[in-house]
């Protein structure tokens, strides 16, 4: 919540800005809502918040009466989405048990209270972000691969399976767990082919798996420098085009990411229960957005409005759909941005860019034809080593057999020997 605005203000001294001054009135277009400024303004200075907020607690034990200046508190992230001014706090904590000096400079903790012990922010294991792992070109697992069977059988199996024109960049070593790890170049729809993918090896069915998290790094870590390398490029390329600029509900955002930023400032924006106007670019946005979530057709019938309240599933707060005759339906905005970010509704390219563009391509193609020679060089030398492997593995079987011959032969000596006699 707001325990991160400590971290992110940037000299607030210097930023906040008495209200009234030009930045002020650009942001204010209307009143903050003094039921919100007061519970955060309250959150701010309660036990819960500064006993992990050292900015704001180093400030209060700085002053001699436990004053924390106005500015500070303006100069929070959640009091600049909410468009709050020196005025608005002034009228929100009327009846509060918050101090506040006459002239609105600072606010106190009742009666001076002390402040509570700093504590380490308690750490939130959130799953990694996997949507983009695999961007750079597929890593998968094939395990239960028979003993006798090696890399190459692998190899082959996957070469009849692939889509045309596309092999495989590296093929491991079968490891004595028979386990086997494959990375493939990015192709059109790689990721779910490869989650469906099962090869026929040596009598057994093997489920091709998508490796991701520590067993992901530690296949990237052990692979060939030109591969990884490879893998690296193409990945920064889908990420180029990931940040191109994109229009949802007729306005233009300049990546995914800026879009989820307008969503939660239109939500930190408005108390709970407050609704969009229908007329603005918020409803408008939120509105064209609702046709992106993956239900987006059932999920729409009937809406007359939008607002902003608290989830039924927690205290998060999320957007609700407004039906005549129906209870208010509460909606994940998150799905619906999701789902733009895999299907991005890019900004149309104009003909200057479209050159642009081709240059940068011709000149990457370029690039690349070296870079592709350097890699048959080093795909030469790992076949090669792989094959001297193979080699000395028939080597250590051979002179058991040529042993066996010997002796057959020393046998049939000693019987001539003995029939001469």
């Amino acid at each position: 919540m707001s325990m991160n605005d400590a971290e992110k203000r940037k000299a607030p001294e210097a930023e906040a800005k008495v209200a009234g001054g030009p930045e002020a009135k650009k942001l204010k277009p209307s009143p903050a809502d003094h039921a919100a400024v007061r519970k955060q303004v309250e959150y701010y200075l309660s036990d819960d918040n500064l006993k992990h907020d050292k900015f704001f607690s180093e400030k209060i034990a700085g002053d001699a009466e436990g004053w924390l200046e106005m500015s500070l508190i303006l100069s929070c992230n959640k009091m600049k989405a909410m468009r709050t001014s020196k005025d608005d706090v002034m009228a929100a904590l009327k009846g509060s048990k918050l101090e506040l000096k006459e002239d609105g400079s600072a606010v106190r903790r009742p009666g001076n209270a002390a402040l509570p012990k700093l504590e380490a922010k308690p750490q939130h294991h959130q799953r990694k972000n996997t949507a983009h792992a695999h961007d750079g070109g597929a890593v998968v697992s094939f395990k239960g691969v028979p003993a006798e069977q090696s890399w190459t059988a692998i190899k082959e199996q996957l070469a009849g399976k692939l889509p045309e024109k596309v092999s495989p960049w590296h093929v491991s070593e079968v490891s004595e767990g028979g386990q086997c790890f494959v990375v493939c170049p990015p192709f059109s729809g790689d990721v779910a082919f490869l989650e469906a993918l099962e090869l026929e090896v040596g009598g057994a069915k093997l489920k091709c798996e998508l490796c991701f998290g520590e067993a992901l790094q530690a296949v990237l870590k052990k692979l060939p420098k030109h591969i990884r390398d490879k893998r690296e490029k193409e990945a920064r390329k889908k990420q180029k085009e990931r940040n191109r600029p994109i229009v949802v509900g007729n306005q233009r955002f300049v990546s995914v990411g800026a879009l989820r930023g307008k969503v939660k400032e239109i939500m930190n924006s408005r108390s709970d229960g407050e609704s969009l106007k229908p007329e603005g670019s918020d409803f408008k946005l939120i509105r064209a957005l609702l046709d992106y979530h993956p239900k987006g057709t059932d999920k729409i019938q009937g809406i007359v409005g939008l607002k902003v309240g608290k989830s039924t599933q927690g205290d998060n707060r999320c957007f609700f759909m407004v039906k005549e005759g129906q209870p208010d339906e509460d909606v994940s905005l998150k799905k619906c941005v999701d789902a733009v970010e895999l299907n991005p509704p890019y900004v149309a390219v104009k003909a200057d860019e479209r050159k642009e563009g081709k240059k940068e391509e011709a000149a990457e193609n370029k690039e690349a034809t070296g870079e592709k020679k350097e890699e048959k060089k080093e795909e030469k030398k790992e076949e090669k080593k792989e094959e001297k492997k193979e080699e000395k593995k028939e080597e250590t079987k051979e002179p058991a057999t040529a042993a066996g011959a010997g002796e057959s032969k020393a046998e049939e000596a000693e019987k001539k020997d003995a029939a001469a006699a």
